[in-house]
């Protein structure tokens, strides 16, 4: 196995000598992962990230902006970020947005205001969406003009889930209804107005979650998850038959769905899942990931005994998943 360091100083070299804009962005982009693979790196990495922001590419310094939630501290960002928001560089500004929205932290709705007055479209709908997360509608609006976007629309629509402001209904119905509008977003928009107490809504995820072999949809797995997340009126039912089923592809969407429905009578269910010989890891993730969700002391117990069993991948990411929820 290649040292990390190794990497990052071929990586700074390449930044250096090569002249193609996209053989640079490639080797800005590899100093970005060294440094977000492993937190314990930060302090090693701090002059490969100042050496990004430096750099003449735009595409180079937008990389090391996004390269600050691994070398700064929690308490740098802020400021940090709110630097890089009055950049001439809209790509600047934006990959410095996206990241404050990523933070949610109360401390930086200042900040996301400020965003919201950008002249870019794209950077006021990264400021709209962190207001969101932090329950604010300020960039309502913002959202609401996004859902035209087919590039920003699914994040949107996932953002006025999250901000639940039912002033947005009329537009997600609109949206909703719309012909030839794609799977992914049509399921989106279900479960957004089923958040708002729009029943067409519950109705068609349950809908989308039947399993039919001559319409395989690739959005089911979502509306699986969504219905259990929205609570949707037989949910329960119909995802305890998806997560038994042996031969359904969508077992581990069931089990974060059924998580997310929250209601105890899973517990038996998601249980089963993660002890079940042979189950994919993956489907373990999921019933963790559920179990986790789902709250009930004996479920969280069983997950911390599962978690030494998993791969190096899998524990991280339900570590993380852990930490978030404590």
């Amino acid at each position: 196995m290649t040292d990390w360091r190794v990497e990052r100083d071929r990586a700074l070299l390449a930044l250096e000598r090569e002249k193609h804009p996209g053989l640079r962005a490639e080797a800005a982009e590899t100093l970005f992962h060294i440094a977000a693979e492993d937190a314990s790196r930060a302090s090693e990495m701090s002059a490969s990230f100042q050496r990004l922001l430096a750099d003449k590419q735009v595409i180079v310094r937008r990389t090391g902006v996004g390269m600050a939630t691994a070398v700064l501290s929690a308490e740098e960002l802020p400021g940090f970020f709110a630097t890089q928001l009055a950049d001439e560089e809209s790509l600047v500004r934006l990959e410095a947005a996206g990241r404050l929205a990523d933070l949610g932290r109360p401390d930086c709705r200042g900040l996301l205001a400020r965003a919201l007055e950008d002249p870019v479209f794209e950077v006021r709908f990264e400021a709209a969406r962190g207001m969101a997360s932090l329950k604010h509608p300020a960039g309502l609006e913002v959202l609401v003009e996004a859902l035209d976007e087919d590039l920003l629309r699914f994040r949107a629509l996932g953002a006025l889930a999250e901000l639940g402001d039912e002033r947005a209904l009329p537009a997600v119905q609109r949206l909703f209804r719309r012909w030839m509008l794609p799977a992914f977003d049509k399921t989106q928009a279900a479960g957004v107005l089923a958040k708002l107490g729009d029943a067409e809504g519950a109705a068609w995820l349950l809908k989308r979650t039947q399993r039919r072999r001559w319409n395989w949809a690739q959005d089911r797995a979502l509306a699986v998850e969504l219905c259990g997340e929205v609570k949707a009126s037989g949910a329960l039912e119909r995802l305890h038959s998806i997560i038994m089923d042996p031969k359904d592809d969508c077992r581990g969407a069931a089990a974060r769905g059924l998580g997310r429905l929250a209601d105890p009578k899973a517990l038996p269910w998601l249980m089963a899942l993660i002890d079940e010989p042979g189950v994919p890891e993956d489907y373990r993730l999921d019933a963790a990931e559920g179990l986790w969700l789902l709250g009930v002391p004996e479920g969280r117990e069983r997950v911390r005994a599962v978690l030494p069993s998993l791969s190096q991948e899998a524990r991280a990411e339900l570590s993380e998943l852990i930490q978030e929820m404590p």
